[in-house]
């Protein structure tokens, strides 16, 4: 586990431990909780985000396909060209 210090202002910190009280929880619980809620938000919005870019690549490799860029292969194909690759590779020749 990670500490982590900061200073606030005295009447910030008397206010906190009042609120902390009214929850009947100790200073560093509530704002250990505040902490990680803010953590779980952040991870929410980076999920969003890396879903948000993945949603744009899939739409170019479809862009790119129906403008004839690429061309999709079969799982046969694919088997054949990683052996030929995967030989190439370990006679040093890649």
């Amino acid at each position: 586990m990670s500490t982590i210090h900061f200073r606030i202002e005295e009447e910030t910190k008397r206010l906190a431990m009042q609120a902390a009280e009214r929850k009947k929880m100790t200073l560093t619980e509530l704002v250990r909780e505040r902490v990680e809620e803010l953590a779980e938000e952040e991870r929410q919005f980076q999920s969003a985000h890396a879903d948000a870019a993945l949603e744009v690549l899939i739409e170019q490799a479809f862009s790119d396909y129906d403008g004839g860029k690429i061309e999709f292969i079969s799982d046969e194909q694919m088997n054949s060209e990683m052996d030929r690759l995967k030989t190439l590779a370990r006679q040093g020749k890649l």
